[in-house]
């Protein structure tokens, strides 16, 4: 397993345009690795990593596309780290979150799976909404009496811990339930990997 550093040394040397980090989703076998995953301290770190050697990249005229996935707090913590040192650029970092709006797991976001069952998203396996092979993806997807999907699409209403506490819920939408599940055994429970501190989400 290479480290960061080494990712990043062989992004330049060989020239590969694209570099992509995706934090980890307990699900399938992901879901055997929850305790292998990094603390919140070390989820910080690393993001900060990342954000360094892009903002790096950029100062020395290299043209890279950089990606964090699978962790909506990123968006914010760049967010809050950019408005400290130069809120112009922040606010139009604000516009951009506020239209991605967060995860769209049940609301942009569906995965059919191989049997015709529709999930939330590719982590979401254990709930279906339905399966195409029984009705029309779209009569599934429009259910409005699907109290699951509806939860999914209104979830700000049903989320618990500290999402209730966030000023910032809006822009990440509670991130993953997935994570949620395989920790707490709750759908609606806060992410584990949310690694935004009291004062931030205050």
């Amino acid at each position: 397993m290479c480290s960061i550093r080494e990712i990043f040394e062989l992004a330049e040397r060989e020239n590969i345009e694209r570099v992509c980090f995706y934090h980890l989703v307990y699900s399938g076998r992901g879901g055997l690795m929850i305790g292998d995953d990094l603390s919140r301290e070390e989820t910080r770190n690393v993001v900060d990593e990342i954000r360094l050697w892009t903002l790096s990249l950029h100062n020395r005229g290299i043209n890279k596309e950089v990606l964090t996935v699978d962790n909506h707090a990123d968006g914010v913590y760049l967010y809050l780290d950019t408005l400290k040192k130069d809120p112009t650029r922040a606010q139009s970092m604000l516009k951009l979150l506020e239209t991605n709006g967060g995860n769209g797991s049940g609301k942009y976001i569906a995965c059919v799976d191989e049997k015709g069952d529709v999930h939330a998203d590719q982590f979401m396996r254990s709930h279906a909404f339905g399966n195409i092979h029984e009705r029309d993806f779209a009569n599934i997807w429009n259910d409005g009496s699907n109290e699951l999907l509806v939860r999914f699409r209104n979830r700000e209403m049903y989320l618990k811990g500290r999402c209730t506490l966030c000023r910032h819920m809006y822009l990440c939408n509670g991130n993953f339930r997935a994570r949620a599940l395989a920790v707490y055994n709750d759908l609606w429970s806060e992410d584990p990997a949310c690694y935004l501190n009291d004062e931030e989400i205050s």
